[in-house]
């Protein structure tokens, strides 16, 4: 379903509810503050800020509740949830940054506090009250400070109990040409056939990367068998956790990324074709961990038939050349396999003729690659985590075989949990230059 579509029909299904304590419901209020925006002649990124800032309370209304006055932490919910779909940081940004602007007004502007409705009263507490004064010059110096006040104004505006607006439906084309203005340019779809690889720097705002680390650390203290798949490393001060591997089903934040409109129409650009995730792994890197031998993806990928793949590798820490950064070679127009050693890593003389260029990245950073492309990481000489998700997608026209490769996975080289005393499990396609033994 189109991102349009998605929203059309979480607006349909439950707008009518009631917004947390005004006379408006959640339909009218969005309805309302859009209008708002329109009338005092926005951009159209503003517009949608306006219409879509409490989009959060909708689709997370199984989260945490603010006794009963709307979801906490909705704004960083709902901008995570537009992000996935595809909306442009501009709009996420006003939307996670609405509840901020309210909280510096009640710190910066006597008597604001007393203004506000009792609902909005009621849930400051809830959002962390008052802004402190270092959190004030924070935002003011936040390039959007001014349209985050303007959004938080039209937000104020939009609970009068009778109000003729335009229905959401007066929306569809400005949406549409919206999510079409963020897809891949031309240039940025030739440069990843080129080079094999491609850097969308801030694709996710940085703050997103605690929901997908929160959801990532619950599964780490889970011992024992799981449906996810936990691997550890051992180090000179014994294990440590080095990958958590299909967890789709059991990170709900983690799915909205890998599989929403927006990285999968990214993908889609540059397969040539629709996608469909193949499989899915979090590296975690920490302190001290272990780096990634020089090889390329092809060599493992090829179980069933499939044509193509591309990885899709979004940073959830910052990572440079002192915490083990991915490296990559130059290499144009790679597409075929280089000569291998026998666990598939590249041969010395591959390695050792090849380019190396580091790709330093920041949480929210995606790095785009195809199965071809020579890569490779070093140690984590820090004290700093260097976490990273790594998807994998092949066409969709040519199967959906996820669960076939995680239970071949499991089977030949299962999760720590689930093995065998005594046993070795070398792994083979599904331990490529890796450090877990």
């Amino acid at each position: 379903m189109d991102s349009f579509d998605q929203l059309k029909a979480l607006y349909d299904g439950q707008g009518d509810q009631d917004y947390i304590g005004e006379p408006v419901s959640q339909r009218e209020h969005a309805l309302q503050a859009a209008a708002h925006a329109r009338v005092a002649g926005a951009s159209g990124a503003v517009v949608l800020a306006a219409l879509l800032h409490d989009v959060g309370h909708l689709q997370y209304q199984q989260e945490d509740s603010m006794a009963g006055f709307g979801t906490r932490d909705h704004e960083r919910l709902g901008a995570h949830f537009l992000a996935c779909l595809g909306f442009s940081a501009e709009v996420c940004a006003l939307v996670h940054r609405h509840v901020d602007a309210k909280r510096y007004q009640v710190a910066r502007i006597d008597g604001y506090r007393a203004g506000l409705s009792q609902a909005s009263k009621r849930t400051l507490a809830f959002q962390g009250g008052a802004m402190t004064l270092p959190e004030m010059h924070a935002f003011e110096a936040d390039p959007i400070f001014e349209l985050a006040l303007r959004v938080r104004q039209w937000d104020e505006l939009a609970k009068a109990e009778v109000a003729r607006v335009p229905e959401f439906e007066a929306y569809a084309a400005q949406i549409q040409a919206h999510l079409k203005s963020t897809q891949l340019t031309g240039d940025q779809i030739a440069q990843y056939k080129r080079d094999g690889y491609l850097v969308l720097s801030q694709a996710f705002d940085s703050s997103f990367a605690g929901l997908w680390l929160d959801e990532l650390q619950a599964m780490i203290a889970e011992r024992g068998p799981q449906r996810w798949m936990t691997y550890f490393e051992v180090n000179e001060g014994g294990q440590q956790c080095c990958r958590v591997a299909h967890f789709l089903e059991d990170a709900p934040r983690l799915k909205e990324v890998l599989v929403g409109n927006k990285i999968m129409g990214w993908v889609a650009q540059c397969l040539g074709a629709p996608g469909i995730l193949f499989k899915e792994k979090i590296n975690l890197k920490l302190a001290g961990g272990q780096g990634f031998d020089s090889h390329q993806d092809a060599p493992a990928f090829d179980l069933f038939g499939q044509s193509q793949h591309l990885t899709v590798m979004v940073s959830l820490d910052a990572a440079n050349e002192r915490n083990g950064c991915l490296e990559v070679a130059k290499v144009e127009h790679c597409e075929t396999i280089l000569p291998m050693n026998a666990d598939r890593t590249l041969a010395q003389h591959v390695v050792e003729s090849l380019t190396w260029q580091q790709v330093e990245t920041e949480p929210g950073d995606i790095v785009i690659f195809n199965s071809f492309l020579p890569h490779r990481s070093g140690v984590n000489q820090s004290l700093q985590s260097r976490r990273a998700i790594y998807a994998t997608y092949a066409k969709a026209c040519e199967g959906d075989h996820r669960a076939k490769y995680f239970q071949q996975k499991r089977a030949l080289f299962p999760p720590d949990a689930e093995r065998r005393a005594g046993r070795t499990y070398a792994g083979g396609i599904f331990n490529v230059g890796n450090p877990i033994r």
